[in-house]
């Protein structure tokens, strides 16, 4: 596209970040809705990140995203922060209007929308769901289906206290609705016979340790949704395995696409056609 003096600038910052989708959906949105902007990827490392946003702000950009390792720290740099992404305690996108830099939260409404047309018969109401790992997607998502009304989010994590100060974070603002196990196949075994859903938030299956499942296929069972929030490789091990034992599996790739969706309204006012940004995601 050609650059002129009114393009509004925007980006996904992170570290590493070659691999993100949201270049190609966010430029095929804009080209889509005609509107003059450039969506750019920007790798940073954590000591750079003040440096960073200080040039956003000084290039009037109108917005940006921001993946891993930076989604808590942003936090500190920002004018305001939502509600909803205060308690999660991590921002994924940024909207920068009026001079002022405001932090927003996606990932947990682009899991939800992800899922809502697989859950078939299963009200949201009891519906109960194991997320393996902790990191800041895991905390957007195990929040956003809290305050969505699941009867139980349970969560374990390597290092135990970790997934025990998450389900104690959610239970001040939704009661009971949290629980932490230790990842233990005894005490998965028990709880996977009592849930639905099966989400990895871990980064185990990626394509450095493509082989690596943070389950064992024993453990795994046919009537279940097995959820994998990498959507590259497409197929990780954990849905290799899942596939296998008859369950239903699903990808990062929706909850993608409608974290980007609503990131795209809060810039631009506009909510795409979720099929026109499936087809930008896809595209060869």
């Amino acid at each position: 596209m050609e650059i002129t003096v009114n393009t509004k600038l925007y980006a996904v910052i992170g570290e590493p970040i070659a691999q993100s989708l949201s270049p190609q959906l966010h430029n095929g949105l804009f080209k889509a809705h005609h509107l003059d902007a450039l969506y750019l990827p920007i790798g940073v490392k954590s000591e750079n990140l003040e440096k960073l946003v200080d040039g956003f702000r000084i290039m009037n950009f109108g917005g940006f995203n921001i993946t891993k390792p930076h989604k808590m720290d942003i936090m500190k740099y920002l004018d305001g922060i939502d509600p909803l992404a205060e308690k999660i305690g991590a921002v994924n996108t940024v909207v920068c209007r009026d001079g002022k830099m405001i932090g927003y939260n996606t990932d947990g409404f682009g899991f939800i929308k992800s899922i809502e047309n697989k859950l078939g018969n299963i009200h949201k109401k009891d519906l109960s769901i194991l997320i393996l790992g902790c990191g800041g997607a895991v905390k957007s998502v195990a929040m956003a289906l809290a305050d969505w009304g699941v009867k139980k989010v349970i969560i374990t994590n390597r290092t135990l206290e970790k997934a025990a100060n998450l389900s104690d974070q959610i239970n001040e603002t939704w009661p009971g609705k949290a629980e932490a196990i230790p990842m233990e196949e005894s005490q998965l075994k028990k709880v996977i016979q009592e849930v639905s859903v099966i989400v990895n938030g871990t980064s185990l299956g990626m394509p450095d340790h493509p082989e690596r499942s943070p389950l064992s296929k024993t453990l795994l069972r046919g009537d279940i949704l097995v959820y994998d929030m990498i959507y590259s490789p497409p197929m990780t091990q954990l849905l290799k395995d899942a596939q296998a034992c008859g369950a239903q599996i699903e990808n990062g790739l929706e909850m993608l696409l409608y974290q980007g969706l609503l990131a795209f309204e809060l810039w631009t006012g506009i909510f795409p056609d979720p099929i026109l940004g499936k087809n930008l995601l896809v595209k060869d």
